[in-house]
């Protein structure tokens, strides 16, 4: 045999194990938050469960992609098509739409370039060790230094290739040095971004942010097609994953959902913190920010699906917190406000894609 022959045959078995992996973690995931919300819920009936994997079987290729459909029936109370599972969109979705281009938005050096815009609250930046003003001018250490903090006392670092809030650090002058900022990882130092004051019941310690979620039609028309509002606990500084409190947000208003859902997904009508309520609130700028977000995605054709981390101001000036096309999971809002993406045959794309069950 060829060592070409055998070179493609070894890449195979790879990406066999590596989507078998794939699959793996999805279905640990979604069976455990299946169990959750069948203790909230009620049991989900086995004709539904059924349903969830004739579909996944006949229009996405492998009944091994049931368990998302489940997990979003067991919070829509029923099942419905159309719905694309977290893993199917991560296996085949992503590779067809976003490609390798999709890395890109994981670094934050590289973001003001790609998007040039105003919106990023993007002061400095360290690249190879090298300090950078917003411009990509090249400043030395304790000008870097002084250029942090000239306005505010404090700073956002957020490293390359992160995401869901890993690896940021809260800075203040004391935190850096010459000496310390050697150490630093690729990455971008940003100002804190004063949240609009609807917000602060609802998060006092945390920028509350807004994911925004466009997608690319098949004529190229670019659509916002999901959006939800993540908000901090008490103790956090800033919003993470792992104990962020989400709300799904109306389209065509802007205005937040009665109840959100903790991280096991119960529903709560109001902040456990605060007890501030959900009802009545409509986000200020929402539409100036959806726009926003789309008139650049449009710019950036490339990409099939963004999510966009948004924070709105005092003045309801939208600020690009990340910008995401790789890691940009469409799960929540697939169960809460989904189907999202009804009409951009994501659902034929398997098809296409080699290797995608």
């Amino acid at each position: 045999m060829a060592v070409s022959a055998i070179k493609r045959l070894l890449k195979q078995a790879a990406q066999r194990v590596q989507r078998e992996r794939c699959h793996a973690q999805h279905a640990k995931m979604a069976r455990r938050l299946l169990v959750n919300l069948e203790q909230y819920n009620g049991a989900l009936g086995s004709s539904i469960k059924r349903q969830a994997r004739d579909y996944a079987h006949e229009m996405l290729g492998s009944a091994k992609y049931a368990p998302w459909l489940q997990v979003y029936s067991a919070v829509h109370g029923a099942f419905v098509e159309g719905w694309i599972p977290g893993d199917y969109y991560q296996l085949v979705v992503l590779p067809c739409k976003n490609g390798q281009v999709g890395q890109a938005t994981n670094t934050k050096t590289l973001t003001k370039r790609l998007l040039n815009s105003t919106a990023l609250p993007d002061i400095a930046y360290l690249i190879d060790g090298i300090g950078y003003a917003a411009d990509y001018s090249v400043v030395r250490a304790p000008v870097l230094i002084d250029l942090l903090f000239a306005a505010d006392e404090r700073v956002f670092f957020k490293p390359d290739r992160s995401f869901q809030g890993q690896g940021i650090r809260i800075l203040e002058r004391s935190d850096i040095s010459p000496e310390t900022l050697a150490r630093f990882p690729d990455g971008a130092f940003q100002r804190p971004v004063i949240q609009h004051g609807i917000f602060d019941a609802l998060t006092p310690n945390a920028t509350a942010t807004l994911r925004l979620t466009t997608a690319k039609l098949p004529d190229g028309i670019v659509e916002l097609r999901a959006a939800d509002i993540r908000l901090g606990r008490a103790r956090d500084r800033y919003v993470k994953a792992i104990s962020e409190i989400r709300v799904p947000v109306e389209l065509t208003t802007g205005a937040l959902w009665s109840h959100g859902f903790m991280p096991d997904w119960r529903q709560v009508e109001s902040h456990p913190d605060t007890g501030a309520s959900f009802s009545n609130i409509r986000i200020p700028g929402f539409h100036q920010a959806t726009a926003m977000c789309s008139r650049l995605h449009q710019g950036f054709p490339h990409l099939g699906c963004i999510g966009w981390d948004i924070a709105i101001d005092r003045e309801e000036s939208a600020k690009i917190m990340e910008w995401n096309a790789r890691h940009n999971s469409i799960v929540f809002s697939e169960a809460t406000t989904g189907p999202s993406f009804v009409g951009l045959n994501w659902e034929t794309l398997w098809q296409r894609h080699t290797g995608s069950v």
